[in-house]
């Protein structure tokens, strides 16, 4: 073997050990920090249904997080220990329980804006209530810190009814379910699958919607009427997305391939998320239809999501006011999808 030989053959071998280095380093920098983290979302379509499509169709897996897992609450309000505690390392939820947990002082970022869910929000009664002014006096039921406490207020203040004259008792979903099928409660505002549930369940009693889907059915003022602006919502502590940078990265792409998973296959999304939840799968079908499922922060969602936590703060039920653009932090989104950041445009 020649001296020229050698040395190229040496040479070779050095070039192919930097390559495979500098592609190790490559692939190391992609990696997120962890492979198991938790998720907390509740138990429908609008908010959990991303992550249940995430997690069954392989997404998580295909971002690394191979371990990772989705906790599913009846309601928001019920994922706060655990994110807290850092039992669950992300949350989802609608904007208000956000807002509430935010405004009691707990370190988060909202990362993203991935569903519109009004269309899935409503109000339903029993036969004593027609009119808007038949809900004063009414004892009324619903998830007190979640989006259907103020999406109450916001009806009464669209439609003129006075929510001091209604007796609020707050409970979750299940159990509003169960309370307006035996005459516990009069009213019960929710979001699905809890309405048809509860209308289904209380069909003696005559319970039908009063509101729903951006619908009035109230006598003498049927039609089109929006009472809200709602979205579901993804967020962390300020302490995980510190740490945990490219974990976010992750789940971000996974979230954003499950909302264009459903928005492309609606009839098997909702065939997965139904057989998850064990719900009919037609019914979820028509859940999924209602709901605006992509990921997109824009000056018009932000301003929604501002309205209402300034509406939650005028009511008193957060107790300072919250600036959402100090909440918020585009950056993990602008790095995943620099589309989905429309902000000052």
């Amino acid at each position: 073997m020649t001296l020229v030989s050698l040395l190229r053959g040496s040479t070779f071998a050095i070039l192919a050990a930097v390559t495979l280095g500098v592609a190790g380093a490559s692939h190391a920098a992609t990696e997120p920090e962890l492979t198991g983290v938790k998720i907390g979302a509740t138990n429908d379509p609008q908010i959990g249904g991303p992550w249940v499509i995430a997690k069954e169709k392989g997404f998580f897996a295909s971002e690394g997080l191979t371990q990772s897992d989705v906790m599913l609450f009846s309601a928001g309000p019920q994922s706060f220990p655990p994110f807290v505690s850092g039992d669950i390392q992300g949350d989802s939820s609608g904007d208000q329980p956000m807002f509430t947990q935010a405004a009691g002082g707990v370190p988060l970022k909202l990362l993203a804006i991935y569903s519109e869910i009004s269309g899935v929000h409503g109000v339903i009664a029993n036969s004593s209530v027609q009119s808007v002014k038949d809900l004063e006096g009414k004892r009324v039921g619903l998830a007190k810190a979640s989006t259907a406490e103020w999406y109450m207020r916001s009806l009464c203040e669209k439609f003129g009814c006075d929510v001091t004259k209604m007796k609020i008792l707050a409970m979750a979903p299940p159990e509003a379910v169960a309370a307006i099928a035996n005459g516990d409660i009069d009213v019960y505002s929710g979001w699905q699958p809890f309405l048809d549930r509860a209308i289904d369940a209380g069909k003696a009693k005559g319970v039908h919607f009063v509101h729903y889907n951006n619908t009035s059915y109230f006598k003498g003022a049927e039609g089109p009427k929006k009472v809200e602006n709602s979205y579901g919502v993804f967020y962390v502590t300020t302490k995980f997305l510190e740490q945990n940078p490219r974990t976010v990265e992750a789940l971000l792409r996974a979230l954003d391939k499950a909302c264009n998973y459903i928005n492309a296959n609606k009839t098997e999304a909702a065939k997965i998320i139904a057989r998850v939840y064990k719900d009919n799968p037609a019914q979820m079908e028509s859940w999924v239809s209602a709901i605006q499922f992509g990921i997109l922060v824009n000056d018009e969602r932000m301003k929604h999501l501002q309205d209402n936590a300034d509406l939650l703060f005028k009511e008193k039920l957060i107790h300072q006011r919250l600036d959402l653009k100090a909440v918020l932090d585009t950056g993990p989104l602008k790095k995943v999808k620099p589309d989905a950041v429309a902000i000052g445009q």
